[in-house]
C-alpha cells in the first residue's frame, strides 16, 4: 500500500498522532514508549536525510507526518525437500479435511510430507504525510517484515525507517 508524490509543499514537518485501529497496533510490544521514541527518532533521521526539518508547532509545518506500527505472531511453514527424487509426487492431494500441496509418497505408498514450521513475529510500519490544514494524505508507504525469527538479531529501526521512506520525494526548497 503506497501513495506516491513527486514533490511535497515544503521542508518543515510536525508529528501528528495516528490512533491505532487494528489489533496488531494495540499489541503491548508496540505500545512501549521506549520503542515508539526509538521509532520516531529513526523516522526523524530518515526525514532529515531527505532535507526535511522538524518543528514542534503544527501551525508552522508545511506537512504533517504520522505513523502507525503493529506486530502479530504468526507461523511460517515450509515443505522440506526429502531428497527422494525418484519417489512418486503429486502437486495437490485433497481429502475430507481439505487439500495439501506437494505430497511425496514413500516406498509403501503412504504420503510423506516433511514440514518445517517456525514461529515469527511479523511487523508493519505505515507512514503518512498529510496536508496539515485538511489532513489530506499526500504520500503514504507501508513496510512489512519479520521482526523476530530464529537466528536473527534485533531489527535495526534506522534501516526500517530508511526503507519505508525510500520513495519519499526530497524536501522542497520553497520554505525559508
Amino acid at each position: 500500500m503506497s501513495k506516491s508524490a513527486t514533490s511535497l509543499p515544503g521542508a518543515r514537518y510536525a508529528w501528528v498522532a495516528m490512533p491505532p485501529q487494528l489489533a496488531a497496533e494495540f499489541d503491548t510490544r508496540v505500545q512501549d514508549p521506549k520503542l515508539r521514541q526509538r521509532m520516531e527518532a529513526s523516522l526523524d533521521k530518515a526525514l532529515q536525510a531527505k532535507g526535511y526539518r522538524r518543528t514542534e508547532d503544527i501551525r508552522q509545518a508545511d506537512i504533517a507526518v504520522a505513523y502507525r506500527v503493529g506486530v502479530r505472531d504468526t507461523e511460517e511453514t515450509t515443505v522440506r525437500d526429502t531428497g527422494l527424487a525418484s519417489a512418486n509426487e503429486a502437486g495437490v492431494q485433497c481429502k475430507a479435511g481439505g487439500c495439501s500441496q506437494i505430497v511425496t509418497k514413500g516406498a509403501n505408498g503412504v504420503p510423506a510430507v516433511k514440514l518445517d514450521t517456525k514461529d515469527i513475529v511479523e511487523g508493519g510500519l505505515l507512514v503518512e504525510v498529510l496536508q496539515p490544514d485538511d489532513i489530506r494524505v499526500l504520500w503514504r508507504a507501508l513496510y512489512r517484515g519479520s521482526v523476530q525469527a530464529k537466528h536473527r538479531g534485533p531489527v535495526n529501526l534506522d534501516d526500517v525507517a530508511a526503507k519505508t521512506l525510500a520513495e519519499l520525494p526530497g524536501a522542497s526548497k520553497r520554505t525559508p
